[in-house]
């Protein structure tokens, strides 16, 4: 199962819930970044946007209207990629494939960037975790699942239940209805009659949480299920709710050759020994930021988070994916720090050269330590010697109770 956290979110939007990323189909105390990371060229913003702006739906009208930006700006942006000749689907068509070449036309600027972002997110066009902040509508904030759980209740409700049990108001319990069917959160905040009121009864209405959802406490998910996995000093305690029934085969042992059951994961075989134990699968996750930081030829010593959130107590396997580019890596030095303080070396680049894009944890962080919350990778250069970008990285975690 994978869960791409830290995913991060401009300015106009509200923060991520120790978010960070993931994942994917799903996280935790979230750090506030600028738009500019938020659309740095191969995050998951970016890639909805540009998705969005190269897909021939996309009209002026919609740019112009459904967005909406200021018409001038829409204008450029059709314009730019129709090419010289101003004919779309002809030889001179352009293809948008970064985030600099949007912001390059006359027109746009942060603030037309930060509508485009907020409607790709808004109607799903931006994969995102489950607890990452979707936006925030008539001031009622939704990430993902609340924005999923909301939109189900008011296409499936009916029109007794939005008013006697829900809350609304005839008006706006006949608009709901009369739109059907509502494909995402931005088209139900526009329809007839919405408020913040509305909103927040619709949210409050599903506010019990499914399995795998995000959860704060035991009282935040539907029967039969706990809440796991709540992050470790965070500003915000996210976990997910899991069901408590049994599975068979958990606990058995595995290996490569002898796999588990559907709904395990064998559970320890990654550091290396050759037996592994079968544990459910919300027990392992892998959690990615994509940070697209740079790496200046500097002895500052730079670092990037992920936050962990929805599995067990404590780590089994621990791995560490990098996405990195540098022009003299060897001089690098990268370290892992667990939410509890613990450290590992992952990897000494003057003793040991060019770091590997996959490294197993093997030293340093306890496999009785702190499991959810935000694990940090700390990247230095003794030597101040070469530049590059971590373009993203990821943790790849399984998970025991203690």
């Amino acid at each position: 199962m994978t869960y791409n956290l830290m995913r991060f979110i401009p300015l106009s939007v509200l923060p991520l819930m120790l978010s960070c990323g993931v994942p994917s189909e799903e996280a935790a105390p979230a750090l506030l970044e600028t738009q500019a990371q938020a659309l740095a060229t191969g995050t998951p913003a970016s890639t909805g946007v540009l998705a969005f702006l190269n897909s021939r739906s996309t009209t002026l009208a919609v740019l112009d209207f459904e967005v909406p930006l200021n018409a001038l700006t829409a204008q450029s942006i059709i314009a730019h990629r129709n090419g010289p000749d101003g004919v779309e689907f002809t030889a001179d068509d352009r293809h948008y494939v970064s985030i600099e070449q949007v912001d390059a036309i006359a027109q746009v600027g942060p603030a037309a960037l930060a509508t485009l972002e907020a409607y790709v997110r808004g109607t799903g066009r931006v994969e995102m975790p489950l607890d990452e902040q979707v936006g925030t509508f008539h001031g009622v904030a939704f990430n993902l699942a609340e924005a999923r759980r909301v939109v189900a209740a008011a296409n499936t409700e009916s029109l007794a239940a939005l008013q006697n049990t829900v809350g609304l108001s005839a008006s706006q319990a006949q608009a709901i209805v009369a739109a059907r069917r509502i494909d995402h959160i931005v088209e139900l905040s526009r329809v007839a009659f919405m408020n913040g009121a509305a909103l927040q009864g619709l949210k409050n209405h599903v506010a019990l949480a499914p399995d795998g959802d995000p959860c704060t406490g035991p009282a935040t998910c539907q029967a039969g299920l706990s809440c796991q996995g709540l992050a470790f000093g965070g500003p915000i305690a996210y976990g997910r709710c899991r069901s408590n029934a049994p599975i068979a085969g958990d606990s058995d042992s595995c290996s490569v050759m002898r796999p588990c059951q559907p709904g395990l994961v064998c559970s320890g075989s990654e550091s290396g020994s050759p037996e592994g134990i079968c544990r459910p699968a919300w027990m392992a996750g892998t959690f990615t930021n994509y940070s697209d930081l740079a790496l200046p030829g500097s002895t500052v010593q730079l670092v990037s988070v992920v936050g962990v959130v929805g599995l067990a107590t404590v780590p089994e396997d621990i791995t560490v994916v990098l996405d990195l580019l540098h022009s003299s890596s060897s001089n690098l030095v990268l370290t892992l720090e667990d939410p509890g303080g613990e450290t590992a070396l992952l990897w000494n680049g003057p003793t040991e050269g060019r770091p590997p894009s996959r490294i197993p944890v093997t030293r340093g962080i306890p496999r009785d330590g702190t499991l959810n919350g935000k694990w940090k990778l700390h990247i230095s250069n003794p030597a101040g010697q070469g530049s590059g970008t971590l373009r993203e990285w990821s943790v790849k975690l399984t998970s025991r109770f203690d």
